[in-house]
Formats: structure tokens, C-alpha cells, sequence
């Protein structure tokens, strides 16, 4: 079995590929036909670009651990750079941070980027799987990976790259939040546009086995009593939607241990957790509540939902709210001003408009952490001045955002409303971008207007052609004879 060492030689390394016939097909030049020949150069111009743009984005990055580093200027600077890639301000965080760390801890390989000599998807594989290495480590990494031949599959470059990484980290103990241990959390993944969420617990893997071994024990307990439930003619146990009582048959073992763990009693050790701020918002389109159309609901103002899980969440709901929108854009209608504290009418108000934080690129939802800020600052002592509390003089903001507004570094300047059409803010972060942003609307009014539309056609039409019926009924057609 051959060698490998940190400059990939040995097994397939580049000794091998240095005596092989050069003019043979290889991964690094294989012989394909015209239209993929230029893919192949296209490909190798991606990677040029995705250089040029770590070099442009690198000097975006600011060193939140400095003591001098300003975090409202380093935040006004990061919605700066969302909006210059058209990604949310999440994304552009992980940009600029892999910019920066290709540039100042990755030169050798992003100089062989740069040049069209290494795949652009290795060298982003390289960034995601070093990401919580230190600078001294990625070092190592760098000097090591940019002596490879890139004469090799990416199977064969995944299995390098891993295998230098087990070592890099064997050598010496990982630092706690690299340990199983410490990388204990819980997460919510993107949700999709099927309705569908995942949770996701990781964890040590002996601790998540158990947990799986108590959840599978319990849900088959239940299973089996509702064997025995059905069998002598008795309410099944854990049946929250009656499916088994009305199919007579046990439920599956995943859905048992989906619904244990729905209703399981989170354990606080005592301590009140308050009450939420806002309740979850489905908005579901009146057609949709009667059947008469299939346009989605909305969750949360971010998630689509199927028509059907929108009626089937709204029929177990005990109240319902009615919530108004402009029949011509979606956009929702305002409320009048009352008092310097919003109300909880325009809180609720102010999360449809704007469902995550209202600074442009921030996907942070409001109903989790969120502060009402006035647009214009309220005068405590000479109210009629300006700064009233109204929904054209409010936003929410997450508490970041707020921080870097009442620091300066973000100043909104609402825009007088136009008939009909949604509002508009205006949002400049220093000197540095200057934009325009409307607010959210209501996606399925229009569709409802249409559909309306249509049905009020459609009945003056039946009324007309009613009428036309009756008036020959009235005064029939002389006879052609």
C-alpha cells in the first residue's frame, strides 16, 4: 500500500501522475467532446472569478473579537455587502468570512485558483471543512494542499483531504466547542416549500443513541397499547387526531414517537418561562377557508402553506383574525396612531408587513427577538413635532439592528405612501449603500381579486343571460309564417 504525505505524493500522489503518459486522457484534462470541452472552460473561469470575488469581499471583514472594532460599523458594512451580492445578511456573514480566510490563511491555494489550476468546488470544500480550524492549522492545510496534483478525481481529492484533516486534528487535543461535547445544540433547518420543518439534535453519540433508545421504547409501548385498546373494543391511547380509533388499525411507530415528542413537558427546573410575544400567524385567504380556491396560506409570513394544511390548521384553531390588504397590491392596510407604546394590534400589524427584522438582508424573525422603533424619533416633550407612534412611523428590528440605528450606523427615512401601493423605506448605512425597500405584501390578494373578478363576470353574465331569457319569455318571436 503506498505513502501519503502532507504534499499528497505517494498512492496516486504526484510522483505517479509525473510518469504517466502526458498525453493520455487525465481528470485534470480529460478528453470530452466540443460542448463539454466548454463547460470544462467554463468552469475553470468560475474559479477565476470566485477569486477575484474573495479578493473584492475580504476587506469587507471586521474582527468582532478586536477591542476596536466598532460592531455597529461592522454590521452597517456586512447589510452593505448583502445587498451588493443579493443574499441575505447570513449569507453574506459566511462570504465575507471565507473571503477573508481565503485571502489572509488560504494564499497559496486561492493563488492556484486564481491562476484556473484547482477546481473551484475543492477549494470550497475546503473552506466548509476547515472552517473551525485554527490559523496556525488552516496554515498547515494551505502549504499542504497547494503542492497537490489536482491530476485526480474528487473522490480521490475528498478522501485526501479528509484523511489530512483526521490527522491534523489527532495530533493534539480539539479545543471544547470542537468536542462532541461542546457542539451539543439544537437546530431548526430551512423549511421547504412542502409545508414541511426539521428539527435537528446533535450532540455526543451515546447520549443521542439513548435518546433514540427511550423514544423507541416508549413509542413501541404505546403501540402496543393500542393493540390491546383496539382488541377489547377501548379508547386508544395517544390517538390526538382520532386516526386510529377511526381506522382500527395501531399507528406507525415514527408517527408515535413524533407526536411523545410534541407533547413532552419541557423540564426548566422551575423556572417561569413568560408568556410569547406574539402568537403564530397562519394567513390563510378567505377563498381558501371555504374551498373555493387552492392558493396557499402563509406562515409566519415566510412559509408557504399547502391550501389544505391551511384549512386543517385553521379549523382547530379557536379564534381567528380578520386582517385587511389593499384589493389592488396585497399591501396591508394601516392603523391609526394612538400612543407613544405600540399596541398589540400594531405589533401583530407590523409582523405582517415586515416578517424578519425590517433592515434590508436580515432574516431574523421578529417574533423571536424583536424591539418596536420608531422610523422618526419620538419627541417626548412636543409630540405634535413628529415622531408619532403610528404603522407608517414603525418598524421592528432585531435588538442588533436596533442597537447599530440608535448608534447611527442605519438611518431609515419612511417614504409618503402612494395609493394602493405597498410602503417604502429608505435606508442608507453611512456611505457606504443607499437603497430602497418595500414593504411585504399579502402574495395572495391579488390572485383572490382575480378569482373574484372572475366570479363576478361570470354572474352578471347568468344575471344577463336570465334576463334576455325572461324578456323572450315576455314577448316571444313573431312566427315566420
Amino acid at each position: 500500500m503506498g505513502g501519503f504525505d502532507e504534499r499528497g505524493k505517494g498512492a496516486g500522489g504526484d510522483e505517479e501522475s509525473a510518469s504517466a503518459d502526458d498525453a493520455a486522457p487525465t481528470p485534470d484534462h480529460p478528453a470530452l467532446p466540443a460542448h463539454l470541452e466548454q463547460v470544462r472552460e467554463a468552469a475553470v473561469e468560475d474559479g477565476i472569478r470566485l477569486a477575484a470575488r474573495y479578493r473584492a469581499l475580504a476587506p469587507s471583514y471586521r474582527d468582532l473579537e478586536d477591542e476596536e472594532t466598532d460592531e455597529d460599523e461592522a454590521e452597517a458594512e456586512l447589510i452593505a455587502v448583502a445587498l451588493a451580492v443579493r443574499r441575505t445578511r447570513t449569507v453574506a456573514l459566511t462570504l465575507v468570512h471565507d473571503a477573508h480566510r481565503a485571502v489572509t490563511q488560504l494564499p497559496a491555494t486561492l493563488a492556484r485558483l486564481e491562476r484556473g489550476e484547482f477546481p473551484s468546488a475543492w477549494f470550497e470544500r475546503i473552506l466548509r471543512r476547515t472552517v473551525d480550524l485554527t490559523r496556525a492549522q488552516l496554515a498547515w492545510v494551505d502549504q499542504a494542499v497547494s503542492r497537490w496534483s489536482t491530476d485526480v478525481t474528487t473522490e480521490q481529492f475528498h478522501t485526501r483531504l479528509s484523511t489530512l484533516l483526521t490527522r491534523l486534528l489527532s495530533r493534539k487535543d480539539l479545543p471544547p466547542h470542537l468536542t462532541p461535547e461542546g457542539r451539543r445544540r439544537v437546530e431548526m433547518l430551512p423549511t421547504g416549500d412542502d409545508g414541511v420543518g426539521c428539527l435537528r439534535v446533535i450532540g455526543p453519540v451515546p447520549e443521542i443513541l439513548a435518546l433514540a433508545r427511550r423514544l423507541d421504547e416508549a413509542a413501541r409501548a404505546v403501540q402496543a397499547a393500542q393493540r390491546h385498546a383496539l382488541a377489547a373494543g377501548e379508547e386508544p391511547p395517544l390517538d390526538p387526531r382520532g386516526t386510529v380509533a377511526e381506522t382500527a388499525m395501531q399507528a406507525p411507530l415514527a408517527l408515535i414517537q413524533y407526536d411523545l415528542l410534541m407533547a413532552a413537558a419541557l423540564d426548566t427546573d422551575g423556572v417561569a418561562v413568560p408568556a410569547p410575544r406574539f402568537r403564530i400567524n397562519a394567513t390563510i385567504p378567505v377563498l381558501t377557508l371555504l374551498g373555493a380556491s387552492d392558493e396557499p396560506g402563509m406562515l409566519e409570513g415566510m412559509i408557504p402553506l399547502p391550501a389544505s394544511m391551511a384549512r386543517e390548521l385553521a379549523g382547530g384553531s379557536d379564534v381567528w383574525y380578520r386582517v385587511l390588504t389593499d384589493p389592488c397590491s396585497g399591501a396591508y392596510l394601516p392603523l391609526p396612531a394612538e400612543r407613544y407604546t405600540p399596541s398589540r394590534g400594531m405589533l401583530e400589524h407590523l409582523r405582517l408587513r415586515n416578517a424578519t427584522c425590517a433592515v434590508p438582508g436580515c432574516t431574523r424573525p421578529i417574533s423571536w427577538a424583536s424591539e418596536a422603533d420608531h422610523i422618526e424619533e419620538y419627541d417626548h416633550g412636543h409630540p405634535e413635532r413628529g415622531g408619532l407612534t403610528e404603522i407608517e412611523n414603525l418598524h421592528l428590528l432585531c435588538w442588533q439592528h436596533h442597537r447599530a440605528k440608535t448608534a447611527g450606523h442605519l438611518d431609515p427615512v419612511r417614504l409618503p405612501r402612494t395609493a394602493h401601493l405597498p410602503g417604502r423605506t429608505a435606508w442608507s448605512a453611512g456611505d457606504m449603500v443607499d437603497v430602497v425597500v418595500a414593504d411585504d405584501t399579502d402574495l395572495a390578494t391579488p390572485v383572490m381579486v382575480e378569482v373574484l373578478q372572475e366570479s363576478w363576470q361570470r354572474w352578471l353574465a347568468d344575471r344577463e343571460a336570465r334576463r334576455r331569457a325572461r324578456e323572450e319569455h315576455r314577448h316571444p318571436p313573431e312566427p315566420p309564417f
